[in-house]
């Protein structure tokens, strides 16, 4: 029972207590983590966009140098001053000018390292910034030119990453070449060049500026999806690259080194450019992991104190258990109650709950002793009531025929029916008093009584019935329990009535109950005195009461006190009367008790 009773109060107690805290916990986990992913899918947007913004001014530097150069006047006279190397000042004037369109934006952008342009030409010449015309055999960084050869007709533009070293003393400098091609004004196939050279390092230092995640990884690929540009790469670009960026979804998952991203792209409708963005996936569970740790720790420590408050209850409750079961025992085997300890401080409960259970062992069999003399004082008055109604009406019966006697002169055939009709009643009067009969067969016999009642009264009075024969078939009830009220009906409401009266009995079952009422339009009662009869009804639940009961609505009274007796759970008798309309009086009681 220990165990048993442990366990029940500790899911009582913990229930309530886990429950609430579990739910909120898992509403704020994934709340949270909808935000969190809302929040990050934001940031790449924004990221993103940022990185189409830096790409696209390394373009517009390209494009706008490729409208200069690339228009066919200008062209055709920078090929021709570099073929012929023809001094004049228009030439000179020309060649000012270009060089000054190649260092402008390379002065201007701190990520351009320089910018070539050139037309080839049989004295190896080109515009470099910086340096202004220039030629192979003299300048440090040469190698743009093969690759340039090389790729000749393969497309208009293209980018390489490259290493430059500007001076003897100095490291090589990591850069990405850009090229762009110029038609030639005779062929209008790619002929001149403009090569753009950008700063890898400070590519990288911008891409990681941007980030927003610790983790985060950043990359742009060109047109065919070759990486140009990732955060963090430097001298470490290709180590881990990850292959097949372009071909993502714009939101896609991916795991690289041995950890989970969640990736993000953009695709730039001008240059086929594509900006990634990958976020490690444990960043976005962070919050929502430790969210989950602190659930997990709030519902431990509240198991921890649901299982210490139930062990101290379950403790006192069991304490309290013994010594109830203990009192039970000691009653049952007739011995002395033991001695109840006081409870300590101020628990009514424990003192209420040990009070009554002494008080209800020390009572028990008094009440049960009780309870026994009630069955027997209540069979035994029932029979005594029916009893007491059988002289009453023999009396009233015996008058009648005296006075019908006395007005026959000579023929004995009505007095003999009359006296049919109470051989009847007496027969089934006292045939086993306390037997319950048929509502068929009580209506039967009541229509004896009835048919004596005709015989003096005459048309003086008249009973209609009002049932269904099919609705009442197989209810029981108490024998004579209609005639007394048509008795009171017509010696207390009828009889004095001017005139002639009626009296209606309706009968109707409703669920597993019989309403029976009796209904006449006699003289009725004043309000003290259906005061005073309501009040002696009610007195008739007593076994006390009634007894010396006298009077000429005995028959009444006595019939409630049978009602109730017979049904102590549902019978009752009410009376309603108004003086001048009449007295109806209702009885309701178990089908077949």
């Amino acid at each position: 029972m220990r165990r048993k009773f442990f366990l029940k109060n500790l899911l009582l107690f913990l229930i309530p207590l886990l429950i609430p805290t579990c739910v909120l916990g898992v509403l704020s986990i994934n709340l949270t983590q909808r935000y969190i992913q809302g929040e990050i899918h934001t940031t790449q947007t924004q990221i993103l966009q940022q990185l189409e913004r830096n790409a696209d001014m390394i373009l517009n530097e390209m494009d706008s140098l490729a409208i200069v150069f690339g228009n066919s006047q200008t062209l055709f006279r920078v090929e021709e001053v570099l073929r012929t190397l023809t001094v004049s000042l228009d030439n000179l004037r020309l060649i000012e000018s270009m060089v000054n369109y190649v260092n402008a934006p390379a002065n201007a952008r701190p990520f351009i390292e320089s910018i070539y342009m050139y037309v080839p030409n049989p004295y190896g010449q080109f515009l470099a910034s910086g340096e202004g015309l220039t030629s192979f055999d003299r300048f440090h960084d040469v190698g743009w030119k093969a690759e340039f050869e090389a790729r000749a007709g393969a497309g208009d533009r293209w980018t390489s990453r490259r290493q430059i070293t500007r001076y003897s003393f100095e490291g090589p400098i990591s850069v990405t070449t850009f090229y762009k091609t110029l038609p030639s004004v005779l062929t209008d196939k790619p002929y001149a060049v403009i090569v753009m050279n950008v700063y890898n390092d400070y590519m990288d230092k911008t891409l990681r500026s941007i980030e927003q995640v610790p983790g985060q990884r950043l990359f742009i690929l060109d047109e065919n999806g070759t990486p140009l540009f990732q955060s963090g790469g430097g001298a470490e670009f290709g180590a881990s690259l990850p292959t097949g960026l372009a071909a993502q979804d714009d939101s896609f998952d991916m795991e690289l080194d041995g950890v989970a991203y969640n990736g993000a792209k953009l695709t730039m409708a001008s240059s086929g450019w594509t900006f990634v963005s990958l976020i490690p996936r444990h960043e976005l569970v962070q919050v929502p992991f430790r969210l989950s740790q602190f659930t997990v720790y709030v519902v431990f420590l509240s198991f921890a104190l649901g299982l210490v408050l139930t062990y101290f209850l379950t403790r006192r409750s069991l304490r309290h258990i013994r010594q109830m079961i203990a009192i039970i025992k000691a009653a049952g085997k007739g011995l002395p109650l033991p001695e109840v300890k006081p409870a300590r401080g101020q628990d009514e409960y424990n003192y209420i709950i040990q009070t009554m259970t002494r008080n209800f062992i020390e009572q028990h069999y008094l009440t049960v002793q009780l309870s026994e003399k009630k069955y027997r004082l209540q069979a035994a008055e029932l029979l005594a009531l029916q009893s007491q109604i059988n002289p009453h009406f023999l009396f009233n019966t015996l008058e009648t025929l005296n006075w019908k006697v006395m007005g026959l002169t000579g023929g004995p055939n009505e007095a003999n029916g009359m006296l049919g009709h109470l051989s009847e009643i007496l027969k089934y009067s006292f045939d086993t008093p306390d037997r319950v009969v048929d509502v068929e067969e009580e209506i039967t016999y009541t229509k004896h009584y009835i048919a004596i009642q005709k015989e003096r009264y005459g048309d003086k009075f008249e009973v209609r019935w009002r049932y269904i024969p099919e609705e009442i078939r197989g209810c029981r009830i108490v024998k004579l329990l209609l005639q007394p009220l048509i008795e009171n009906s017509l010696y207390h409401g009828i009889k004095e009535k001017e005139g002639n009266g009626a009296i209606l009995v309706k009968m109707d079952r409703d669920a597993d109950f019989l309403r029976i009422a009796v209904v006449d339009n006699g003289v009725g009662m004043s309000r003290g005195r259906l005061a005073e009869i309501r009040a002696r009804l009610e007195s008739a639940g007593d076994s006390k009461a009634g007894d010396s009961e006298t009077g000429d609505r005995i028959g009444l009274a006595n019939t409630n006190k049978r009602i109730r007796l017979s049904d102590p759970a549902g019978g009752e008798l009410r009376v309603w009367s108004k003086a001048g309309f009449g007295t109806a009086v209702v009885i309701r009681i178990g089908v077949g008790r």
